[in-house]
């Protein structure tokens, strides 16, 4: 009787013991279930909240559009505010900072002893072009064709490749609302 008692008892321990060891399989399975759950929802989460922003690289439009931000900046409607600043590559020399304004407009250039340069601005006002098809008031789907280019959101970037002088151009209602220049200032 205690033989038969010993091996019921071992026969019920083993079983038990496989059924632990296949429950834990089953968890072990659910949990990669669940993290596999988890990786694909945070994916999805990352890619709903990435906005691709669209930029356009071309070093000779963003040339010519440079070129013709300095040749507003002669503009004489601008008011003009100057303020010396101290040269951080030449001792005892002083540069000027020009900020050029007019209504929405705002050109700021850095001018040293033999050139001027602008290295930000913001056009608010139509009366200021870069060209034909970038100014304020231009329509979304004109800038687009002239530069067979998509937008798909509201600001496109035209950049060289250095992305030392980026023009943002920012769109609201389908229409460009403003222009914003960001250079490199040394």
């Amino acid at each position: 009787m205690k033989k038969q008692t010993l091996i019921i008892f071992g026969i019920l321990n083993f079983l038990i013991s496989c059924k632990q060891a296949e429950s834990k399989k089953v968890t072990e399975s659910e949990n990669k279930k669940i993290a596999e759950i988890k990786i694909e929802e945070e994916k999805v989460e990352t890619e709903s909240t990435y906005v691709t922003e669209a930029y356009f690289e071309n070093d000779s439009l963003t040339s010519s559009l440079k070129s013709n931000l300095e040749k507003i900046a002669l503009d004489p409607k601008f008011e003009i505010n100057r303020k010396p600043i101290k040269n951080r590559h030449v001792d005892n020399l002083v540069d000027t900072i020009v900020t050029k304004s007019y209504q929405s407009t705002e050109l700021t250039s850095y001018k040293a002893e033999s050139e001027e340069w602008v290295y930000k601005a913001k056009i608010g006002d139509a009366d200021f072009e870069l060209n034909d098809f970038i100014k304020v008031g231009t329509k979304k789907y004109v800038v687009e064709k002239s530069h067979a280019k998509r937008i798909n959101n509201d600001i496109l970037k035209i950049g060289n490749l250095e992305q030392t002088s980026v023009f943002n151009l920012i769109f609201e209602s389908g229409i460009l609302k403003s222009i914003e220049y960001d250079g490199y200032l040394d």
